[in-house]
C-alpha cells in the first residue's frame, strides 16, 4: 500500500494541476494540508484562549466550562483516537485538579463527582474516533484503488512522441479516485502521429468501461486505419457494443477530436465528432474548424458525410487539442475562459514549450478565479524544428 501511496502521490500533480480550489470549504474537503492541521489544532486554540479568560473573568467561567467539557467530543471531530485519548486526560486532569477535588487550581470549581461523566463522554468519544478513522482509511484505500485504476487507463504520456514534444493535462470534476469521461491519447504510427481527446457521458462506473474500450481501440485501430473516418467508424462501433443490451436511459455517448499528424511533419488532418475544434498555433492561435459528425454513438442523427479539415504544419507549430470543460470554466462575473486569448498572449511572449504552456494555462484558470464544471483536458504537441522556451 505504501508504494500505491507514493506513486499516487507523484501522480497527483499530473492529473490534479486545475484542481485547487481558492474556497477554503473545497480546500478543507479536499484534505489540503495546511487547512487540515489548523482544523485539528483549533480545539486545543479554543481552551488556550477560554480558559485564561476564566481565570480573569469570574463570568466567563460558566461559558469556559462547557468548552472544557466537550474537548474531547471537538477534538474526536478533526483528530484521530490517541489525540482524543490524550484530550480525554488533560480534562480529567483539570476538573480533578478543581477547587472542591484536589483544589490545585482556582478553575475550575469542579468536584469529584464530576469526574466519571467526564471519563465517560471521553472514552465514547475515542471509540467514535477510532470507528470514524477505520471508515476513513477504509475509503482513502479505495481512492487508492481508483487512482491506480485512472492511471492505467490513462498513463502519462512522454514528453517526445514520435519526434514532437507532448504535453497533457488531465482533472475530473467531483468525481472520486480521477474517474472521470474524458480521454486522450497520443501514438505514433507509420502514418504519423495520431492523438485524440475525447468525453464520454457521465462520470459512473459505465462511463469508466467506456473510457477505456474506446481508449483499447483507438490504441489497436490508430496503427492500422488508412484514415481518420475509419478510425471513427470503429469507435463509433464500439460505442454502439457498449450500449448494446441497454435501456434507452442508459445510452451512452461520446464526443471526440481526432488529429493526424503526417511524418514529415507538414500536414494536420482533423475530424470532429460533437468536440471543440483544437487550435493551430503559429503566430496565433487558430481554431482548425470543420464540420463535426454527431458524437460518437449517435452517427444515425447526422445528415452529412464527414469532413477532415486539412492544414499546414510549420517547424515549432503549436496543436492544442481540449474537452469544452477547459472553455466552459466560468469566473465570479460569470466569464468563460479565454483559452485562444490566454494563449495567443503566452506565444507572443515567446512561450512555446508545451509543458511550460500548459502550465501557463493552469495559472491563467485558478488565477482568474475559473471554476470547472466538467472534467477538463488539454492536450498540447508542438512539431519538431524550432527551439522552445
Amino acid at each position: 500500500m505504501d508504494g500505491t501511496k507514493r506513486a499516487a502521490a507523484d501522480m497527483q500533480g499530473y492529473f490534479r494541476s486545475y484542481a485547487l480550489s481558492k474556497n477554503p470549504w473545497h480546500r478543507i474537503a479536499a484534505g489540503e494540508p495546511g487547512t487540515v492541521l489548523l482544523l485539528r489544532l483549533m480545539p486545543f486554540l479554543l481552551i488556550a484562549v477560554t480558559i485564561p479568560i476564566a481565570l480573569i473573568d469570574d463570568e466567563a467561567a460558566e461559558y469556559t466550562d462547557y468548552a472544557v467539557i466537550l474537548l474531547p467530543a471537538f477534538t474526536a471531530l478533526v483528530n484521530g483516537p490517541l489525540v482524543t485519548a490524550g484530550a480525554t486526560l488533560v480534562v480529567a486532569a483539570v476538573v480533578s485538579s478543581g477547587q472542591y477535588a484536589l483544589g490545585l487550581l482556582p478553575y475550575p470549581e469542579s468536584a469529584w463527582s464530576d469526574l466519571p461523566p467526564v471519563v465517560i463522554i471521553g472514552a465514547l468519544c475515542t471509540a467514535l474516533s477510532w470507528i470514524r478513522n477505520r471508515m476513513v482509511n477504509r475509503l482513502i484505500s479505495m481512492t487508492l484503488v481508483a487512482e491506480a485504476v485512472q492511471t492505467a487507463i490513462l498513463p502519462e504520456l512522454p514528453a517526445h512522441i514520435g519526434g514532437a514534444r507532448v504535453a497533457v493535462a488531465y482533472r475530473t470534476h467531483d468525481s472520486p479516485g480521477l474517474v472521470g469521461g474524458d480521454f486522450y491519447d497520443v501514438q505514433e504510427t507509420d502514418l504519423g502521429i495520431r492523438a485524440v481527446v475525447g468525453d464520454v457521458q457521465g462520470h459512473d462506473l459505465a462511463t469508466v468501461q467506456l473510457t477505456e474500450a474506446l481508449l483499447g481501440t483507438f490504441r489497436e485501430r490508430s496503427l492500422d486505419d488508412p484514415d481518420l473516418r475509419t478510425l471513427a467508424a470503429r469507435m463509433e462501433r464500439r460505442v454502439r457494443m457498449h450500449n448494446r443490451g441497454r435501456g434507452e436511459l442508459d445510452q451512452s455517448y461520446a464526443t471526440a477530436a481526432f488529429v493526424e499528424i503526417t511524418p514529415r511533419f507538414d500536414t494536420i488532418r482533423v475530424l470532429l465528432c460533437g468536440h471543440p475544434a483544437p487550435l493551430l498555433v503559429r503566430g496565433s492561435a487558430q481554431p482548425l474548424s470543420v464540420r463535426p459528425m454527431p458524437p460518437l454513438g449517435l452517427a444515425d442523427f447526422g445528415l452529412q458525410v464527414s469532413e477532415i479539415r486539412e492544414a499546414t504544419l510549420m517547424p515549432g507549430d503549436l496543436v492544442v487539442v481540449f474537452s469544452d470543460g477547459l472553455i466552459e470554466g466560468r469566473n465570479a462575473a460569470g466569464e468563460t475562459f479565454p483559452v485562444i486569448e490566454r494563449l495567443n498572449a503566452h506565444v507572443t511572449s515567446g512561450i512555446r514549450d508545451p509543458d511550460r504552456l500548459h502550465r501557463k494555462l493552469k495559472a491563467d484558470f485558478q488565477g482568474g478565479g475559473y471554476e470547472r464544471t466538467d472534467d477538463l483536458t488539454v492536450l498540447i504537441i508542438q512539431t519538431p524544428g524550432a527551439t522552445s522556451r
